[in-house]
C-alpha cells in the first residue's frame, strides 16, 4: 500500500506547493535545502554552496558536495522526492557565507553515518552553528534550528528547471 500511495502523496503535494505558492529561481549561499524523500516518512537536507553544489552527508557516511539532480536522486532515484525545497523568509531565499563556509570545511571528512543517530540532518545543523554532535536528528529538528540561526519562517521550492 505505502509504494501505491506515497508517490500520489508527493505528487499533490509539490502541485499544490508549485501552483499555489512561489517558488524561488535559486537558493543563497548557505541555504538549507531538504527534499522529501517517503511522502514525510524520510527527508534528506543539505547545504547549498553556490555554483550548483549542495553539500550533503551521504548514506555511507561521506561528505560530499552534488548536484541538484544528484541530490534529489538520491537512493539510485528510488524515492519519490520530486522537488528541492529551500529555507526562505517568507518567499525571499536565506542563507550565510559561515553556514556554507562550515560545510565547505567537511568536504571529505566520513562520519559514522546512522537514520536515527548521525544523519544528514544532525550534519546541515551542525553546519547551522558549528557543533556537529548535536541531537538534531529530524526535520522539524533542522527546521528550528533555521528559525533560529538563519531566521527561516517559510520553505520554497527550487523551481527545478532552473537547476543543472
Amino acid at each position: 500500500m505505502w509504494s501505491l500511495v506515497t508517490p500520489v502523496v508527493n505528487l499533490a503535494e509539490g502541485f499544490v506547493d508549485r501552483v499555489f505558492r512561489d517558488m524561488v529561481d535559486s537558493p543563497q549561499i548557505g541555504s538549507v535545502v531538504y527534499c522529501d524523500l517517503a511522502a514525510g516518512y524520510g527527508d534528506h537536507s543539505g547545504i547549498y554552496i553556490g555554483n550548483n553544489q549542495i553539500v550533503h552527508l551521504d548514506g555511507s557516511g561521506k561528505i560530499e558536495a552534488v548536484t541538484p539532480t544528484q541530490f534529489i536522486n538520491r537512493l539510485g532515484g528510488f524515492n519519490t522526492a520530486m522537488s528541492i525545497y529551500v529555507s526562505c523568509n517568507e518567499t525571499t531565499p536565506i542563507g550565510s557565507y559561515i553556514v556554507s563556509a562550515r560545510a565547505k570545511v567537511q568536504l571529505g571528512k566520513e562520519r559514522d553515518y546512522s537514520l536515527l543517530l548521525d544523519n544528514c540532518h544532525q550534519f546541515t545543523s551542525g553546519c547551522l552553528h558549528g557543533d556537529f554532535d548535536n541531537s538534531h536528528n529530524f526535520l522539524w529538528m533542522l527546521k528550528d534550528e533555521v528559525k533560529t540561526h538563519l531566521n527561516g519562517n517559510s520553505w520554497r521550492i527550487w523551481d527545478t528547471e532552473l537547476f543543472d
